[in-house]
């Protein structure tokens, strides 16, 4: 390909040179030369593109102020490239050389470059919808651009939400400019009474009367004579001064700036007289702008009145200043479907702002037409799960459906917990409530402006193909609480018979129903199992048995928790249930090779190289550490990961001469870890509980370990606080434990809960893999409980190896592993004596 790039240099040259000329020779000619330009510039792509033989597939168009045919002097040049689905990587290089090349000529080019499935995803934004709203086709292959046109009127963008966003848009555009256009450095496209005002009305009319030149408004009876004069007349003054300002500033300029003032004065042909000629000018701009704002408010206002205050959306219904309503009496018992269809109606046009008093009082009249056969049919069934698909208004319509009895009318099993309240100090909401709050958490999760929130949600909710089975196993994970009975999993037989009802595929109504029976799987496993051992996430994964079952599992689980009480999600829970999500998908997907892992001494072999190695490249001494190794019961290296060694061992070595020393560091799972070593004392656990409890500080996690030297290697874990930006905890901590013996507080029941009954239950199991008794305690939080549990262990000389701390809402369930002073796991006996202590004591 040869093509001669002088030529068309010099043609653009030529072009603007007249354009120039013509402008300085008579201003008044404005409305010709910018579209003139416009013409100019069509001619001049469509030689360059057929030049470089540029594909068939392609569709160049026009977009912007150049799609309506206006180029200002130094106007960009706004382009569309429409090319086949999925042919981005096929086209990339072509396209390039050919934008290039336009660049090199001199054009002021701002381009895109989208297939029809990127419009579909990139429509939603407002910017890009007016563009398209306004392309114009030059070149290639049509048929693109009709799909784009079709796809533009098949959007959500409705009337309604174009002029809405259009309103806020101007809005927020005047607010910079301190909403006035008596600015002494107007900005004459963007200001109050700009060119943008015009174009805002030109817009919203044009897409609610369809029609593309302002003058079509005028047969519409939308605009009188006078006043689409009054637009021209404003417009071709604006158009003057931008092409002018062009000129002088030698580049795209729309802020009328005080060194532009008086050359723009003398080009537009203003002399000094009474007034000087600049002053004269912006006297005109003013008064031009003036009335350019005048009409703008006129203008919109009659849009909104045609526009928001009444809309026939069907036969059925109507929008009457933002209410929607029958449009007779008889809506509901002629179309029983309407009852669910109103609410699909509110769900997709969201600038509705509520149902009319009226249709309120007549859904009433008429809500027993809604039977237990209703949510049978299938018209009911196609307009409720198509309520579910929308892509925005689906939480809103839902809460709207509850409030005014649809809901429990349509799903019966619905009716029976709204408004029924869960005793249990976690839900701080009725079920039905919590349930919405589900379906709202979840919501959130699909929508970009949330994206930053929960990014691993967010990022799973883009890849899945049907969210309305997500929604519809929010609707139902709790609908069978208060009828006694394992709640899952009734509820999961009431979500499979709705689902077939509803003729959902037979996987899609299994997939419904596992989300309802495990829903509460994923968060308890997280909380209350090691999920460092092998066969809990292999059990685990075998439950799920699929990577996508996983990935809706946790969106829900995630919504779930936030759904209870404002407090109740942080950051350990945060990171317990990702760290379970990731290791389930690696095992799911075999990244692990699904293989048990190496034998305890291998293992035990296996972290000790790998702490060895970190630690020799951090300077300290291998013979050093293999002597303290020496010292370290095996459980230690299967109960802690390197970096946890390394850590250890670091302060270990620091600190070898003093008696407690005392170390704590943000640790991966976002929490703060805090490390104690010291010489092993009688209490010590309990007065360290009792030390970081009088602080209010949240504990979440403990590890504790005796050596065989009896050095005392505790760790604990609790949230982050701004008490911990207040002091030197780790001083802080040594300095208490170097004083005489710290008084055990009697664990306090929290005021607003001490009326409560919530019985204690504790629950003994056998841990095998370490060979310790499992204790599962289940009672109301109380003030300094953590201390007061130690010190029962250490009453009955029982030892604490790990624990578990996990609180939901005002209740805890809290799991500990011990052993006894024999490093057995608890008979009988001791077991009995231990729980008879809880009760005394606790």
């Amino acid at each position: 390909m040869n093509i001669n790039l002088a030529e068309f240099k010099e043609r653009y040259r030529a072009l603007q040179d007249s354009l120039q000329a013509d402008f300085l020779e008579n201003p008044d000619t404005v409305e010709d030369l910018v579209l003139g330009r416009s013409m100019g510039v069509d001619a001049l792509l469509g030689d360059i593109w057929r030049a470089m033989q540029m594909s068939d597939e392609l569709c160049l168009l026009a977009v912007g102020g150049y799609g309506r045919g206006e180029l200002h002097f130094h106007s960009d040049i706004d382009l569309l490239i429409l090319i086949p689905n999925d042919t981005h990587d096929a086209q990339q290089k072509n396209i390039a050389k050919f934008l290039t090349f336009l660049w090199d000529v001199g054009l002021e080019v701002g381009h895109a470059v989208r297939d029809i499935l990127d419009c579909v995803v990139e429509i939603r934004d407002l910017s890009v919808v007016t563009n398209l709203l306004e392309s114009r086709f030059l070149l290639g292959e049509k048929s693109l651009f009709l799909k784009m046109k079709s796809m533009i009127k098949s959007s959500d963008w409705s009337s309604q939400s174009f002029l809405v966003e259009k309103q806020k848009e101007q809005h927020n555009r005047h607010l910079s400019y301190s909403n006035t256009a008596y600015n002494l450095e107007p900005n004459l496209r963007d200001g109050p009474g700009g060119l943008r005002d015009i174009q805002t009305v030109a817009w919203v009319a044009k897409w609610y009367f369809d029609v593309h030149q302002l003058q079509d408004l005028v047969n519409q009876s939308f605009l009188t004579q006078g006043e689409y004069d009054l637009l021209q007349k404003g417009q071709l003054f604006l158009w003057k001064v931008r092409f002018a300002l062009h000129i002088i500033a030698k580049h795209r300029e729309d802020r009328i700036g005080f060194g532009y003032q008086k050359e723009l004065a003398a080009v537009l042909g203003y002399v000094d007289a009474s007034a000087m000629a600049v002053e004269r000018l912006m006297h005109d701009y003013y008064q031009t702008a003036t009335k350019i704002s005048r009409l703008n408010d006129i203008l919109l206002q009659l849009l909104e009145d045609s526009v928001l205050h009444t809309q026939n959306l069907n036969p059925r219904f109507v929008i009457r200043y933002g209410y929607i309503q029958v449009s007779n009496a008889s809506v509901f018992k002629k179309y029983p479907s309407a009852f669910i269809e109103i609410f699909l109606l509110i769900a997709r046009h969201n600038y509705i702002r509520g149902i009319g008093v009226k249709t309120l009082r007549q859904m009433q009249f008429d809500i027993r037409l809604i039977d237990c056969n209703y949510y049978k049919k299938r018209h009911n069934n196609q307009i409720f799960i198509e309520l579910l698909q929308q892509t925005k208004g689906v939480n809103k319509a839902l809460k709207m459906m509850n409030r005014y009895g649809i809901l429990e009318r349509y799903i019966p099993a619905f009716g029976k917990i709204v408004g029924l309240m869960q005793y249990d100090l976690f839900h701080a909401y009725t079920v039905d409530q919590h349930t919405l709050f589900v379906v709202r958490n979840l919501r959130r999760f699909f929508i970009s402006e949330f994206a930053t929130e929960f990014t691993l949600c967010s990022e799973i909710a883009q890849t899945i193909e049907k969210p309305e089975l997500l929604f519809l196993a929010a609707l139902f994970h709790d609908i069978a609480k208060g009828r006694g009975g394992d709640h899952a999993k009734l509820g999961a037989c009431d979500a499979l018979d709705f689902c077939q009802h509803h003729q959902l595929s037979a996987d899609d109504s299994a997939l419904v129903a596992g989300l309802v029976e495990y829903h509460l799987l994923m968060s308890q496993t997280a909380q209350k199992q090691d999920l460092e051992d092998f066969e809990v996430i292999d059990k685990f994964t075998k439950i799920l048995g699929s990577v996508q079952f996983l990935e809706l599992l946790y969106l829900l689980t995630v919504a779930d928790i936030r759904a209870t009480k404002v407090d109740l999600w942080n950051d350990w829970k945060d990171a317990l249930l990702k760290k379970l999500f990731f290791k389930a998908k690696a095992h799911l997907l075999g990244n692990n090779s699904g293989v048990p892992p190496a034998s305890t001494a291998k293992k035990i072999t296996h972290v000790k190289q790998a702490v060895l190695t970190e630690i020799i490249q951090a300077g300290y001494d291998i013979g050093q550490v293999e002597k303290i190794f020496l010292t370290l019961p095996k459980d230690y290296f299967l109960h802690y990961e390197v970096a946890d060694i390394v850590w250890h061992l670091q302060l270990v070595i620091k600190s070898e001469n003093k008696k407690i020393s005392v170390d704590s560091r943000l640790s991966k799972d976002n929490v703060v870890d805090i490390f104690v070593c010291c010489e092993d004392t009688k209490g010590l656990f309990f007065r360290l509980l009792s030390i970081i409890e009088k602080l209010g500080l949240d504990i979440v996690n403990a590890k504790i370990l005796t050596t065989k030297n009896r050095k005392a290697y505790n760790t604990i874990s609790v949230l982050q606080d701004n008490i911990l930006t207040q002091l030197n905890i780790n001083q802080f901590i040594e300095d208490r434990l170097n004083q005489a013996d710290i008084l055990l507080t009697k664990p306090i029941t929290k005021p607003p809960y001490r009326h409560f009954e919530h019985q204690m239950k504790v629950i003994f199991s056998y841990n095998k893999r370490w060979n310790l008794t499992q204790i599962n305690l289940n009672m109301i939080d109380k003030q300094g409980l953590l201390s007061n549990i130690a010190h029962i262990f250490y009453q009955l000389d029982i030892d604490l190896i790990n624990a578990r701390i996990t609180t939901f809402g005002e209740r805890v369930e809290d799991i500990f592993f011990v052993c006894n002073s024999k490093n057995q796991p608890l008979n009988k006996a001791e077991k009995q004596h231990l729980k008879k202590m809880f009760k005394e004591k606790l």
